[in-house]
């Protein structure tokens, strides 16, 4: 994930205009600048730190949740493929996880030298809300039209696969 992060800011840094064109690098890091700030408001985050204030679960393995499919196996190595992480580190998301009863470890049914994780039931509602927590947007998108909204979206997305 830091790789990549580094390898799209060196990609942005050389294809920015050159020095004399200096208000669309302005105008791109203040748009960038408004996103984080928007994104990293603790106000945007309050649904998602009341979880973790009420369970007592940190972060990162209530995010790791947010990755995990409700009815389906991952393995280890594909949590970690889908968090950007070490192997080793999803192992103490899960010992986490799994201590709370969120996620069980299974033999893969084909592969026995290979665990996957399976959220429980408790893991499942959990993740619900986490999701709905992490998804539901601002207050400070009331103040877009939908038209506006749809535009935002439309220009993000453009983003979005740009990064791909």
């Amino acid at each position: 994930m830091i790789r990549t992060t580094i390898e799209a800011v060196t990609s942005i840094s050389a294809e920015r205009p050159a020095a004399g064109d200096g208000l669309a690098e302005d105008a791109a890091a203040e748009v960038w600048r408004r996103i984080r700030s928007i994104s990293h408001n603790p106000k945007a985050m309050t649904a998602f730190h009341e979880i973790t204030r009420e369970t007592g679960l940190p972060l990162a393995p209530l995010r790791a949740l947010l990755v995990l499919p409700p009815d389906a196996a991952v393995s280890m190595r594909d949590l970690a493929r889908r968090l950007g992480c070490d192997n080793s580190y999803v192992t103490a998301l899960v010992d986490t996880l799994e201590s709370r009863g969120l996620v069980v470890r299974q033999p893969h049914p084909t592969d026995r030298r290979v665990k996957v994780i399976v959220l429980t039931a408790r893991g499942r509602e959990l993740a619900r809300r986490a999701q709905l927590a992490d998804t539901t947007p601002p207050v400070a998108f009331s103040s877009l039209s939908g038209n506006e909204i749809a535009t935002l979206r439309d220009l993000l997305r453009k983003l979005d696969t740009a990064e791909s």
